[in-house]
């Protein structure tokens, strides 16, 4: 018998768009003019995390040499801009998983770090919206993850326990709170490989949202 799964939470940026590189870009974009061009160990521990986090960091790097709110403003900028001109980058897999999981009468929620905007304006240009019963924001919780506060109150939204949750999430940050509040953590990884402390959270690990349909017809989770 398999783990009686009643609800879905899926992570956003990484997840179910092909976001966090676009967010790269954003950052090389708006830091070029300074010639600064932040490495992957910046950007690992920082995602899934809330923009007070990345001021924080800015600020132990560079201290006040740089305006971190204004850099911030000509990333999102540069984010939105290229949404706009090249659509909404969906994950593969993404809307295969969203009906098989509606389909067989899952509840589905997206709990991410990011706005309110940003997020609605992803699934309502990849035509993903009407699937989700509950959508949480950064702002909807005072601790980010790792804090499983965001996971939480999307269980508590769509009426089920932790432990009847699946949480799919691409960042170790985010795996970390899926553990943290007693969720199966799944992790489909995007930019950065789990390492053995991530690997030791999961209750599984698939390449891509398609193969998370597979844990459910090879009864490793049911429905």
């Amino acid at each position: 018998m398999g783990k009686k799964i009643k609800a879905v939470i899926f992570d956003q940026d990484g997840l179910m768009f092909d976001t966090e590189r676009l967010s790269v870009k954003a950052w090389d974009a708006a830091l070029a003019p300074y010639g600064i061009k932040l490495g992957e160990d910046f950007f690992r521990d920082l995602r899934g995390a809330r923009p007070e986090k990345g001021a924080a960091a800015f600020r132990e790097r560079f201290g006040d040499s740089i305006d971190y709110d204004s850099i911030r403003k000509v990333k999102r900028g540069f984010s939105y801009q290229w949404v706009a001109e090249k659509g909404v980058p969906v994950k593969k897999g993404l809307k295969e998983l969203l009906s098989y999981l509606k389909e067989n009468g899952a509840k589905l929620a997206i709990a991410t770090a990011s706005s309110k905007e940003w997020t609605q304006g992803n699934v309502k240009g990849a035509g993903v919206d009407s699937y989700f019963d509950e959508f949480i924001y950064g702002d909807m919780v005072e601790e980010a993850k790792p804090d499983p506060a965001i996971f939480l109150l999307a269980a508590k939204r769509l009426g089920v326990e932790p432990g009847e949750c699946m949480v799919l999430e691409d960042s170790f940050n985010g795996i970390r709170a899926a553990a943290a509040g007693g969720f199966y953590p799944v992790m489909v990884p995007d930019l950065t490989l789990p390492t053995p402390e991530i690997k030791a959270l999961l209750a599984a690990e698939c390449e891509s949202l398609l193969e998370v349909i597979g844990l459910f017809k090879n009864g490793t989770f049911e429905l």
